[in-house]
């Protein structure tokens, strides 16, 4: 299969805890070889313990994780709001904000997330399915520069609201979030403040507090790091300020989406010449 096919991605469920250890290993030494030989980018999947992390991707079948990790791992989550693998007939829909809103989290935590959608007999995908999936990626289009090519900040984010339950399964117990609930992922010189709602007239990140630098010998920002603030989608030049307990910034009039909006902060690098 993988010399006929070069497979992107080998997706394990719970049968590998049950293959003798050097077959698993000669596989996925197999696979990997094969993908460095071709250029190509390839990953492998795995549940719970069944195998080393960073070996290949820990799976959370239709859950997720309620803290930030040290290695990376996958949702695999379907479209629909009954965690089905197939097409169900007359199915009820995930909203593009829940799933927008668990890829955020996800990314923000070391996380991705691998998305099932199933067509009907016939491969034709489903009229709502179509919906959803151009509503996530319209909002990609304005605000994946967040998400792309990012990497978790110091933090995962802050908020009031918190998940019930962490790990596989938990999405029986989804949280709906709120624009106070904050997720940050980080890329260059830049940090992203993702709001996962419209946050009101102002936001204010307390990770992003200048007293941070008081209470931590290496804080998450100095004092002047923060040399301008601005929102994906929106051209209105906004206003911000340095509290002692938060970084405090003034929303725009316009609201780029109702169901995440993002706060690119620029960062002084100390140093740069």
């Amino acid at each position: 299969m993988i010399d006929r096919f070069s497979p992107d991605l080998l997706w394990f469920d719970f049968g590998i805890s049950m293959v003798q250890e050097h077959y698993v290993r000669d596989l996925l030494a197999y696979y990997y070889n094969h993908g460095a030989a071709a250029g190509q980018e390839v990953v492998a999947t795995y549940k719970w313990n069944h195998l080393v992390p960073g070996s290949a991707l820990v799976d959370v079948e239709l859950g997720r994780f309620s803290e930030q990790t040290y290695y990376e791992w996958l949702t695999d989550t379907s479209i629909d709001d009954q965690g089905a693998w197939s097409y169900v007939e007359d199915a009820a829909f995930k909203t593009p904000a829940a799933i927008i809103h668990n890829l955020v989290d996800n990314v923000s935590k070391t996380g991705y997330l691998l998305l099932n959608v199933g067509p009907r007999p016939d491969g034709t995908i489903p009229e709502r399915t179509q919906e959803v999936l151009r509503s996530i990626g319209t909002w990609l289009e304005v605000h994946g520069e967040a998400i792309f090519e990012t990497t978790p900040w110091r933090v995962f984010g802050e908020g009031p609201t918190q998940m019930a339950k962490a790990g596989p399964f938990s999405e029986q117990q989804e949280v709906t979030y709120t624009g106070r609930d904050i997720r940050y992922t980080a890329k260059g010189d830049s940090l992203y403040a993702i709001c996962l709602g419209w946050p009101g007239e102002e936001v204010r990140l307390t990770a992003l507090s200048s007293a941070m630098a008081d209470r931590h010998a290496d804080p998450f920002v100095y004092p002047d790091e923060v040399s301008g603030v601005s929102m994906l989608g929106s051209d209105q030049p906004l206003t911000w300020r340095e509290d002692p307990d938060a970084l405090t910034i003034r929303s725009p009039e316009q609201r780029p989406s109702e169901d995440a909006v993002v706060f690119k902060i620029e960062r002084r690098n100390p140093y740069a010449s």
